[in-house]
């Protein structure tokens, strides 16, 4: 299985884990949810019950956004190098950064319902942890794509 392949399934599984578990945990919530915490991971907004939709709703759009970009490898609207213009390559540069993303939602709703339910104090530092591996990603992929176009420059 390639490696994109796996990244594809992983993501759908945590895209469908955020939309079941914010649809199992819905019915039970207090009217009011956490909707924003403080740098130290304490309360500090909330919001009305069905805000807990939103989530699940950036969580799909971003999934679409980033499985959508490896349709056309020849779109002017990427600004990628020219060895990342082959639908694989896009696909392991979209899919990589996805999932980290996907893992912070997913982490985001489910603290925060547990939080609503009162099983929770306040949220970990699995966010920092989280934010930490997208930033790593996304400079791995920017740190490639800058010595791949330096690369193909020297070539001219």
């Amino acid at each position: 299985m390639k490696t994109s392949s796996l990244l594809l399934s992983i993501n759908i599984i945590l895209l469908v884990f955020i939309w079941v578990f914010v649809g199992v945990n819905y019915a039970g919530l207090p009217e009011t949810v956490p909707s924003h915490f403080a740098v130290n991971g304490n309360v500090d907004g909330e919001s009305e019950k069905r805000a807990i939709w939103f989530l699940p709703g950036i969580a799909t759009f971003l999934f679409l956004l980033l499985v959508g970009i490896p349709r056309n490898p020849d779109s002017p609207m990427l600004n990628v190098p020219g060895s990342y213009r082959n639908k694989e390559s896009l696909k392991l540069f979209a899919y990589s950064i996805l999932l980290p993303i996907l893992f912070l939602l997913a982490d985001t709703v489910v603290e925060s319902i547990l939080i609503a339910q009162g099983k929770l104090q306040e949220m970990s530092n699995a966010v920092f942890v989280l934010l930490t591996l997208l930033l790593i990603v996304v400079g791995i992929h920017i740190f490639k794509m800058i010595k791949e176009s330096q690369s193909e420059k020297s070539k001219i």
